[in-house]
C-alpha cells in the first residue's frame, strides 16, 4: 500500500486493508448508495473500528454493546470522510468515496479479503485483535493501491454460537428470528417474540453469539475516544435517542421493547 495512504488511514482507524474493487464487483448490494461508487473504481480500502469497552461499563446494561456507544454511523462517517479529504489532497486526480453500514460493499466479505479477519458462523467479521466487536467502513477509490489478497476464510466452526443463540436462528439459518432482528421490528410482536426479549433482558440487539465465541476471549478494548466518552449502558423511556444506534427505527420501537420489562414486573 502507498505510504501516504497508510499514514492517512492510521489517523482514521486502528486497522485497515485494501483489496481490488473487481473482487467484490459481482457481490455488490443493491442499495441507493450504490450509485455513489466511482465509475472507475479500482480499490476498496476497508477499515475496522473496535467498540468494546471495559466490562464494568456494561454492568446492568439493558442494550447490546454496540448500542452503548455513540451511533457508529456518524463516528465512522466522520473519520472516513476526513481521511477522504486528505486523500483527495494527496491524489487530486483520483476519486474517494466513503461508506459506513449503509454500503453497497459486502463489508464482512470485503474485510476478510483485506486480511482483517475471518467470517464467523454468525456472519460477523472476527478480527485477530478486537474479535467481532468491530464496526466496518470502506473507502472506494479509483486509485489502484491494492496488494495481495487473502481468501475469505471462516472461523473455528466450534458451534458454540449456534448452541447459545436465544432464538436458535443460527442453527436454523432463519436470521429473521434473530433476537437482534426481533428487537428492531416495527409494529406489534408475537407473544413468543415478546417473551424472547424479556428473557434476554436486552431491549435492543443481542450479544450472545459474540459472548460465547472463543475467538472473542482476551481481545483488545477500543481506544476510539468517541466511543469511550459516549457510553450510556442503560436506556429508559425518557432517554433521548438522538445520536444512538437505535435512533433510525424511531422512539416507538425502543419504547415498546422497554415496556415489555415493565409489564413482566
Amino acid at each position: 500500500m502507498n505510504g501516504k495512504i497508510t499514514d492517512i488511514m492510521q489517523t482514521a482507524a486502528p486497522s485497515f486493508g485494501v483489496c481490488r474493487f473487481d473482487s467484490v464487483r459481482d457481490k455488490l448490494i443493491d442499495c441507493r448508495a450504490k450509485r455513489l461508487i466511482p465509475d472507475n473504481a479500482k480499490s476498496v480500502i476497508t477499515a475496522v473500528f473496535p467498540y468494546l469497552l471495559e466490562e464494568k461499563i456494561y454492568e446492568n446494561s439493558n442494550i447490546s454493546k454496540y448500542a452503548v456507544v455513540k451511533d457508529y454511523h456518524s463516528v465512522i462517517s466522520e473519520r472516513l470522510e476526513k481521511a477522504c479529504e486528505k486523500l483527495r489532497e494527496e491524489f487530486p486526480d483520483e476519486s474517494f468515496v466513503c461508506f459506513a453500514d449503509n454500503s453497497p460493499i459486502p463489508e464482512v466479505y470485503c474485510a476478510a479479503l483485506c486480511s482483517l479477519g475471518v467470517i464467523g458462523d454468525n456472519g460477523l467479521l472476527i478480527t485477530p485483535d478486537y474479535g467481532s466487536y468491530v464496526f466496518i467502513g470502506e473507502i472506494v477509490t479509483s486509485l489502484p493501491c491494492f496488494g495481495e489478497e487473502t481468501a475469505a476464510k471462516g472461523c473455528l466452526h466450534c458451534g458454540k454460537c449456534a448452541k447459545a443463540c436465544p432464538s436458535k436462528a443460527l442453527g436454523s439459518k432463519d436470521f429473521g428470528s434473530c433476537l437482534s432482528a426481533v428487537t428492531q421490528k416495527k409494529g406489534d410482536l408475537s407473544e413468543d417474540e415478546q417473551s424472547l426479549i424479556v428473557s434476554s433482558g436486552c431491549a435492543w440487539g443481542c450479544d450472545v453469539c459474540q459472548s460465547v465465541c472463543p475467538m472473542n476471549s482476551h481481545v483488545k478494548l477500543s481506544e476510539i475516544e468517541e466511543f469511550i466518552l459516549s457510553a450510556v449502558p442503560v436506556v429508559d423511556a425518557d432517554s433521548p435517542i438522538e445520536g444512538r444506534a437505535f435512533a433510525w427505527r424511531g422512539k416507538k420501537v425502543i419504547e415498546r421493547n422497554l415496556a415489555l420489562f415493565e409489564t413482566d414486573n
